[in-house]
């Protein structure tokens, strides 16, 4: 928290001790509500309640939205169905219909029913739709105008109901029965003559994605075309909604966290833990039980093959964590890199062409480079020039194979259609501690 907003919620404190919940509303009614949420969030939760109560209705509905999910929960338990209605109704109804997602299901029923019909019925609509695509991202607040219209009628349009609506910058030309024929931009209209019909303006060439889309593959389709928004449409054309490019902010720093636990192999602990220590575990100890496993039967196996070497040379055996530390470290490089490729959108074969070649290149130079250092010093440390030649060329073959081992894994996932972010650390471990005690061992007992 910044230090002007730690000395406000200490501000805010006093005046609640004091009871003088108006004054503290006051105070936190001038601050932005990214803000307003921070200063709520660190306050009891009563106290917390008691304030939003008391705010102006879209003004909290603004500093719910900016707190995280379960926070947003946790609050919105503590509210009554009438209040907590309310909250919503001053919501973006997409906000509105994620936070009706994450309460337990009786209440989501009992809040629904304080809705009239009509809205009850769009945002039951609104919930079917699962929360990583775009039906779950979308809300039906855009604007959209008949191609008959006028630039003057369009435009007055947009006065009435631009506080109704999240974005303005598009205005989506439909059909009578809801089909998406074009769309203007604010641009086009403002420079336009009034009296310009829209179907003169539009442009037919509109960037779409159905519902069911993956919040990851509508980032991309933003991204990609320079977007402000993106329509959503059925199997036949009519507009669903919108998702805006602000909502596909928060998608993309979701997913980078993703990736990154699940690289890790830590998935299942993104969310806080309500079931206590244990909550997490069965998720996180799959990849630890499987890389234990693995690693004692191989690992264990190559060892007994090859015990005669180290009882003949015991030098070999301290050269060991070098040799696994490199190569695991060089295969997840090489993994991270592929992967950023292979995230690109370009078609596979010319993504494994250009990964896989200047990986490799990398991996020969780098391997010949630490293993050309690594035998010089175990000359110049007396170790024997036997042990130098095996130790060295252990390592850059143990470098150009964890480079190619980290090209290969994203790029077969998805040549099998999964996902390249499913090559998990451990996993990348585990083959580089075997292979990389293979080789060593293959040479030492060829050399030594």
């Amino acid at each position: 928290m910044e230090r002007h907003n730690k000395v406000i919620l200490e501000t805010v404190r006093d005046m609640l001790d004091r009871g003088d919940v108006r004054q503290a509303v006051r105070t936190v009614a001038d601050l932005h509500s990214a803000d307003t949420a921070e200063v709520l969030s660190g306050l009891k939760i009563t106290c917390e309640v008691e304030v939003l109560l008391e705010m102006e209705p879209r003004a909290a509905a603004r500093a719910m939205f900016e707190m995280d999910e379960a926070h947003q929960v946790e609050v919105a338990q503590r509210l009554g169905a009438g209040e907590l209605r309310g909250l919503l109704e001053s919501m973006p109804v997409d906000e509105a219909v994620d936070l009706l997602g994450d309460i337990p299901e009786s209440r989501r029923e009992t809040v629904l029913r304080l809705f009239g019909r009509e809205e009850a019925e769009e945002l039951e609509r609104l919930l079917t739709y699962s929360d990583d695509t775009a039906g779950g991202l979308m809300t039906p607040e855009y604007i959209s105008v008949s191609p008959e219209a006028t630039a003057e009628e369009v435009i007055r349009l947009l006065r009435d109901v631009s506080p109704e609506v999240e974005t303005i910058y598009y205005v989506y030309v439909t059909s009578g029965e809801g089909r998406l024929g074009g769309v203007l931009s604010l641009r086009e209209l403002i420079l336009s003559p009034p009296g310009r019909c829209v179907s003169e303006m539009i442009r037919p060439e509109v960037i779409t994605v159905p519902p069911d889309t993956d919040q990851e593959e509508v980032a991309e389709v933003i991204s990609k075309y320079d977007l402000l928004a993106v329509p959503v449409t059925d199997d036949i054309g009519r507009m669903l909604g919108i998702v805006t490019v602000d909502d596909v902010m928060d998608v993309i720093g979701d997913e980078v966290e993703e990736d990154i636990m699940r690289f890790a192999g830590a998935t299942g602990l993104e969310e806080e833990p309500s079931g206590g220590l244990f909550a997490g575990l069965g998720r996180r100890v799959t990849w630890f039980v499987l890389t234990v496993a693995i690693e004692m039967l191989l690992v264990g196996g190559i060892l007994k093959t090859y015990s005669p070497v180290f009882s003949k040379f015991m030098v070999l055996v301290f050269f060991i964590p070098l040799l696994v530390i490199m190569g695991g470290n060089i295969a997840v490089q090489s993994s991270t890199v592929v992967g950023r490729w292979l995230a690109s959108g370009l078609p596979l074969q010319r993504t494994a062409a250009k990964a896989v070649i200047g990986e490799v290149i990398w991996g020969v130079l780098v391997g010949l480079l630490t293993g050309g250092l690594v035998a010089a010093l175990s000359f110049l440390l007396d170790l024997g020039a036997s042990v130098g030649v095996v130790v060295g060329l252990s390592l850059a073959l143990t470098v150009i194979a964890a480079s190619l081992v980290g090209c290969a894994l994203p790029i077969i996932f998805r040549a099998l259609n999964r996902d390249p972010g499913a090559v998990s650390g451990p996993l990348l471990g585990t083959i580089m501690d075997v292979l990389s005690l293979a080789i060593y061992l293959g040479i030492g007992t060829l050399l030594m």
